[in-house]
């Protein structure tokens, strides 16, 4: 698989992986409700009781606040859940234009809509994580050679790039000096490190303003 190739295999493999993309922000404000919800009825003085705020005019107590915070992550979640329903239909329409009950398919199904783990495909199918691995790459090649397929990825591409540059980023700021191998932030290694991070996202920012120029369309998935 040449370069070119690749890269449309990285983004067709995201988009295979926005249900469990959007399956992790449910989850994220699931449990931040349940925290805020221990919050609010923890005991005077009990474990993880904390005082309820006050309100930004200075009257009250707050605890209206707290009740309209947990209403607006409950219409959150709701809408969360309906974008993971949504993400389903969406990867299995691009699964449907792999052959039915062929191996790669089912591989695919287990990865990317039942979300498990590749120990537990390899158990499932059965066959060792090399085959499954080779049958799974298969499954991207046969994709790939899809008309429809390659004019999604096109329309998912900018959407893509913009994704990849966001995690980066958080990345680097999240450790910088796991990212930079430890090295110190005031060591010139360290800097040089930095500034090529910005460089390369600099370079990606300016593929993603040419391809706005061409018009390519943008589908967020």
């Amino acid at each position: 698989m040449d370069a070119t190739n690749n890269e449309k295999a990285d983004v067709l493999k995201w988009m295979l992986g926005q249900i469990y993309r959007a399956e992790k922000r449910k989850k994220q404000l699931d449990e931040r409700l349940v925290r805020i919800a221990e919050e609010r009825d923890a005991p005077i003085g009990g474990v993880g009781y904390r005082p309820l705020p006050r309100s930004s005019s200075g009257e009250g107590n707050g605890a209206a606040s707290i009740i309209l915070k947990m209403s607006d992550i409950e219409e959150r979640i709701y809408t969360q859940k309906e974008e993971v329903e949504k993400a389903i239909v969406r990867v299995m329409d691009i699964l449907d234009y792999l052959p039915q009950d062929s191996l790669e398919r089912e591989i695919c199904e287990l990865r990317h809509i039942d979300m498990k783990p590749w120990k537990d495909i390899q158990e499932s199918i059965p066959m060792s994580r090399s085959q499954c691995n080779k049958r799974y790459n298969k499954a991207i090649e046969m994709l790939l050679n899809k008309g429809r397929i390659e004019r999604m990825i096109e329309e998912n591409e900018e959407a893509y790039t913009d994704w990849k540059l966001d995690k980066e980023w958080k990345m680097l700021k999240k450790s910088p000096e796991k990212q930079s191998g430890g090295i110190e932030s005031g060591n010139k290694s360290g800097k040089y490190f930095q500034e090529n991070q910005k460089v390369k996202a600099v370079s990606n920012a300016d593929r993603i303003d040419r391809r706005k120029k061409k018009g390519m369309k943008t589908q967020r998935t």
